[in-house]
């Protein structure tokens, strides 16, 4: 559950309490929001540190925004991503009928484990993954665990779905996409990612394909996604082979106050 709390001292400002995050580091872990580069951040950051004693904490605030970067830069966050949105609207279908694998809804315990074996494995181009600190803590299962939890969670809220990739001749699980149902017309990609042994095989753009073409099924016209821009391959298949839009840009900034474990 999110907590949000606000300071007397900031129209803009407030942090929450990153619930899942916390419980995977072991530690207080907030997401700064709505960073106002004219407030007093020193007495802002003094009261949730006195508050909730963080271990961690993260803002994303628009690329265009150097205001705000260089403020927080200031305050002693440090840049850890540089994320892009990008949208795309449905209108071909893909022409999947050559694979042999179908696209399913995870509907049981033992698909959604395979699903997740995946999900704790295959991601290597995430903030978590790469930042210099995190990898000082020797915490390797961070990353994949913090994704095991997405999954996890899309498998249980109403409006979020959890697909497999399951090849029909094996009945082995290759990969899974994720996505939420924003409106009656509208969706959220939220992560996706083939069995780590067969990445550079092509089967990513199968699963882009067949993921489209389900949300096509839906009725959703369009959708929008996100990608860190240091994961070069997929931009390049998204923007290059789907057809999508780069519509915006964010730099995700953290700060860390210790930890022990």
């Amino acid at each position: 559950m999110v907590v949000k709390l606000s300071a007397a001292d900031s129209n803009r400002m407030n942090v929450a309490i990153n619930q899942m995050d916390s419980e995977v580091f072991d530690g207080c872990v907030l997401d700064l929001a709505d960073f106002d580069p004219t407030a007093d951040f020193a007495a802002f950051e003094a009261g949730y540190l006195a508050r909730h004693s963080p271990i961690y904490i993260s803002c994303k605030v628009p690329v265009e925004d150097l205001e705000s970067v260089h403020q927080l830069e200031a305050a002693g966050f440090r840049f850890v991503e540089f994320q892009m949105r990008f949208r795309a609207s449905l209108g071909r279908s893909f022409d999947v009928s050559a694979h042999d694998y179908r696209y399913e809804l995870v509907t049981s315990p033992e698909i959604l484990e395979r699903v997740l074996e995946i999900a704790g494995a295959t991601f290597e181009h995430d903030r978590i993954t790469r930042d210099p600190y995190i990898k000082q803590l020797n915490r390797p299962d961070l990353s994949g665990e913090r994704y095991r939890r997405f999954v996890s969670q899309s498998f249980q809220r109403p409006d979020e779905c959890v697909y497999a990739l399951i090849s029909n001749p094996t009945g082995q699980v290759v990969g899974f996409g994720t996505h939420r149902i924003t409106g009656p017309d509208s969706a959220l990609l939220l992560i996706s990612g083939v069995a780590p042994e067969l990445k550079s095989s092509g089967l990513g753009a199968l699963l882009d394909q067949f993921a489209w073409n389900e949300l096509k099924r839906k009725g959703i016209k369009y959708f929008f996604g996100h990608a860190s821009g240091a994961n070069y391959p997929i931009i390049n298949l998204v923007m290059r082979g789907m057809g999508f839009r780069f519509v915006q840009g964010f730099v995700v900034l953290r700060k860390v106050y210790g930890y022990e474990r």
